[in-house]
């Protein structure tokens, strides 16, 4: 077997086992999956493929691509949660693969085959392809546009990226651009499923990927042939100075020229525009005007439903999100920036995974809504960076590094020690009898002691193999087996599962009052009605005499107006709340055998 299907059988099978275990045998958890899922099952169930509802109300919130995906799903599995969560996990897996394949045209199979390990055991980008949301639709197409760019630049300069021989183009620019038409068109069509994923952000980010290269890549052959003078005077001026020389106009328009910007608005257009347009008809415009004008330009200019934070906001949330890598990775950004001012021989390489992560983080940085999957495109960018540094490292003469990784190490196995302190106290508050859970935490201090004591032998592939084996064994307890034992304390499932016993049918009504969750509506089977006031309680039962209504058990007092008599069906603790939730019906000749409540 070759170097290359090794690599993808091994890869194929650490993302499977990442992304697949245990997928459907926990609940969905709150708020985004089941509106997600909801949305898919009801354009399923109508066979609708064009708008979009939840709790039979137009939802504006994301694109079509992953409703797709749940059709295409449902239809082979059912409605499940394994069906509902299919497509993302599918795709995960694709981008673990791709990540492979961008590492190896940009540096070495090897990198590529860590960077994969990387990117599919970071924490964020495991959850989300575990997960019903368009994340990891978004990033494997996002993944798949920028493959298809390196594929297609790699063709011309030889095999790689960064080229393996002297180019006859007529500047060395030229090269950073797919040789024709044709070899420009895949890339564009990636951004077009992209839009289709989550919006015009799926175009214009890319776009603006390759462009900033390209004009970094111009600033430095103008510097090289003397159009340009090199920056002088404070860190300040030269950093203005930079950006000026880097923005151009005149290079703006060369650059985007040379890019086929209208070849490739043809292609995005053709690909995305039908469905904008038939949803856009469809609900007279209500669609575009939500998901357009308040989910895209509002988030960016304003906090959206508290979402807010401060200008370092994601510096946070990527050592968060990229753990247990990320104790790496400001030396990875470190020795990149040091690499990017002596030159390297990957030095193209290297401005791209670089501009990559660059404008993605500073784009959101600078949005006025921050969530942390808003940057979890730059995932696969990070996690070369982080595997390039590892790769070095590994290969480096003895002695060199060894310090910094080792302090890498001890910072590891102190978060880990602090898991298995904070694990347990939090879920005696949250989730008392799943105390146990502080295992999550012996897994990095194990794996960093472990690593910690090859690198003092000089057993560095043997360290890097820990670490990964134990990034692995992370990801499946943590996102895998964990949430089957948290699911179990989710109130939606049960509280949907007790008015059918007492209904006797799955065909029951469910109403609520004082609380919403979306999760109702996923394991209820249809919409849930949204009650506001006592009034409104006392009108769904003589609507629905077996009809069934949740409040919390706070708010009981306010339905003490007269009613027709109810009685506690069920009570169950709220999910990671300190009050219950209790499901109210109404005695009929099917017995619930529950006292009416005190008026």
């Amino acid at each position: 077997m070759s170097t290359l299907w090794r690599h993808q059988l091994l890869l194929g099978l650490v993302a499977v086992l990442v992304f697949f275990t245990n997928l459907g045998g926990y609940a969905l958890f709150d708020e985004d999956e089941p509106k997600n899922a909801v949305c898919g099952r009801e354009m399923f169930e109508r066979g609708d493929w064009i708008v979009p509802t939840f709790n039979a109300q137009l939802r504006t919130d994301k694109p079509i691509l992953i409703y797709w995906l749940m059709q295409i799903s449902f239809r082979l599995f059912g409605v499940s949660e394994f069906a509902a969560r299919f497509g993302s996990a599918f795709l995960a897996v694709g981008t673990t693969l791709l990540t492979y394949h961008l590492g190896r045209k940009l540096y070495s199979p090897e990198i590529g085959l860590l960077a994969g390990v990387i990117v599919c055991t970071s924490l964020m980008f495991s959850a989300v392809g575990r997960s019903v949301t368009p994340d990891s639709v978004l990033i494997f197409c996002l993944t798949l546009a920028f493959t298809s760019y390196v594929w297609a630049v790699a063709a011309r300069r030889g095999g790689h990226f960064s080229g393996v021989e002297t180019s006859r183009a007529e500047t060395p620019w030229i090269e950073l651009l797919p040789a024709s038409r044709v070899a420009s068109l895949p890339m564009y069509a990636a951004m077009g499923l992209a839009i289709l994923a989550k919006g015009p952000i799926g175009v214009l980010l890319p776009c603006m990927i390759i462009g900033l290269l390209l004009l970094v890549t111009l600033r430095r052959n103008d510097l090289t042939s003397g159009t340009l003078s090199p920056p002088s005077g404070p860190w300040w001026r030269r950093s203005l100075v930079t950006l000026v020389q880097v923005m151009r106009p005149s290079r703006i328009l060369e650059a985007s020229w040379r890019m086929r910007i209208v070849l490739g608005a043809a292609v995005v257009l053709a690909i995305a525009l039908p469905w904008y347009v038939a949803v856009g008809l469809k609900t007279d415009g209500a669609w575009l005007r939500g998901f357009l004008g308040d989910h895209n330009v509002g988030r960016f200019l304003g906090a959206k439903e508290n979402h807010s934070g401060p200008i370092f906001y994601y510096v946070i949330a990527l050592f968060m999100g990229c753990f247990p890598w990320s104790v790496f990775l400001p030396l990875a950004v470190w020795q990149l920036r040091t690499r990017l001012v002596k030159g390297d021989s990957w030095g193209d390489s290297d401005r791209f995974v670089a501009c990559w992560a660059g404008v993605w983080f500073v784009f959101f940085s600078f949005a006025s809504t921050k969530l942390p999957n808003y940057v979890l495109p730059m995932y696969p960018a990070l996690a070369l960076i982080s595997a390039r540094y590892l790769h070095d490292w590994q290969l480096a003469p003895a002695g060199q590094g060894s310090v910094s990784f080792r302090h890498c190490c001890r910072i590891l196995a102190v978060l880990g020690v602090l898991m298995m302190v904070g694990i347990p106290i939090a879920m005696s508050i949250l989730l008392p009898g799943e105390e146990w859970l502080l295992l999550i935490g012996a897994i990095p201090l194990m794996g960093a002691a472990l690593a910690f004591v090859a690198s003092q032998r000089e057993q560095r592939p043997r360290a890097i193999r820990i670490l990964s084996a134990s990034a692995i064994a992370l990801a499946v307890l943590m996102l895998g087996i964990a949430p089957t034992r948290v699911g179990l304390h989710q109130d939606s499932p049960k509280l949907a599962e007790a008015a059918r016993q007492a209904a006797g049918t799955s065909d029951i009504e469910l109403a609520t009052i004082d609380y919403f969750s979306p999760n109702l509506v996923f394991y209820a089977g249809h919409p849930v009605q949204l009650l506001v006031q006592p009034d409104d309680v006392a009108r769904f039962f003589a609507e629905h005499p077996r009809g069934f209504v949740v409040t919390r058990s706070d708010k009981l007092k306010r339905l003490t107006k007269p009613m027709p008599q109810i009685v506690e069906v069920a009570r169950h603790r709220r999910f990671l709340r300190n009050h219950d939730l209790v499901l109210l019906g109404r005695p009929t000749d099917i017995a619930l055998h529950k006292a009416p409540l005190a008026r």
